[in-house]
């Protein structure tokens, strides 16, 4: 996991013609799920309402795989479609792996840009994330509450930096503090068998680039070209590439 810089504000979609002229699609239709809970409530409380998709899905789709790159914004592995997951689930929420489900969820935030994430289809899975968010503030259950007040105990990667609460010895990732074991329980990223694999590739094939990057040219055996070509593979990690928090904890520690 790494720290993910967007632009606090979305991609401008308003409708351009209609009674709506002029207005965010997402506002509108925020508006417009406001609106229903309040005028009846029984079909969120019992997990019937339907969300309709995101006004502006594939516009802001394109614009969080820009920010992060084809990446997964938890796990870091490569994705190939992804979907947008909701950081504060919409449905409803669970406290715990074994706890009740609850509901309303945060609905007013289903459209939120601030609250949309690219994640991969396992950590986002009922078995992973999925609903559960546990908190060890004052819960947020109304539009009307201050989130800020909610101490959540997965980690943001768009609000804050991963690093703070997490590291890597090699592949293996560690924990910093609370809120990074949490996050690691929480999304199983310390036990997951489609991670520890290829995140151990990545680790292999950045430690034989930086091994051949140090042989001096005209050596004999490894031709030059495929020296220089491995110095651009290691002078730069590019923060959108799979794994690159790990490969970045690696080096800042010495270990590669």
């Amino acid at each position: 996991m790494i720290k993910i810089d967007r632009d606090i504000f979305p991609p401008d979609d308003e409708y351009k013609i209609g009674r709506h002229r002029g207005r965010q699609k997402w506002r509108v239709k925020e508006n417009e799920i406001i609106s229903a809970y309040k005028a009846d409530s029984s079909a969120f409380l019992q997990g019937n309402y339907t969300f309709p998709q995101h006004p502006s899905y594939t516009l802001w789709k394109k614009e969080l795989i820009k920010c992060q790159g084809k990446k997964c914004c938890y796990c870091e592995k490569p994705i190939n479609k992804g979907a947008i997951e909701h950081y504060r689930p919409k449905n409803a929420w669970k406290q715990s792996g074994g706890s009740q489900l609850n509901r309303p969820g945060y609905y007013w935030l289903a459209y939120r840009w601030s609250n949309l994430l690219l994640s991969c289809n396992e950590c986002n899975s009922s078995g992973n994330k999925g609903n559960l968010f546990p908190v060890s503030g004052n819960r947020a259950v109304t539009l009307k509450c201050d989130l800020k007040l909610e101490n959540e105990s997965l980690i943001n990667p768009y609000d804050e930096d991963p690093a703070t609460y997490i590291s890597f010895y090699k592949s293996d990732i560690i924990s910093l503090h609370p809120k990074g074991r949490a996050t690691i329980d929480i999304l199983s990223l310390d036990t997951r068998s489609d991670l520890a694999s290829i995140r151990e590739d990545r680790f292999q094939l950045y430690k034989n680039a930086l091994m051949i990057s140090k042989l001096p040219l005209d050596n004999g055996v490894i031709e030059n070209n495929i020296i220089e070509e491995n110095k651009k593979k290691i002078k730069k990690i590019k923060r959108d590439k799979h794994f690159s928090g790990m490969l970045q904890s690696n080096i800042s520690q010495g270990l590669i």
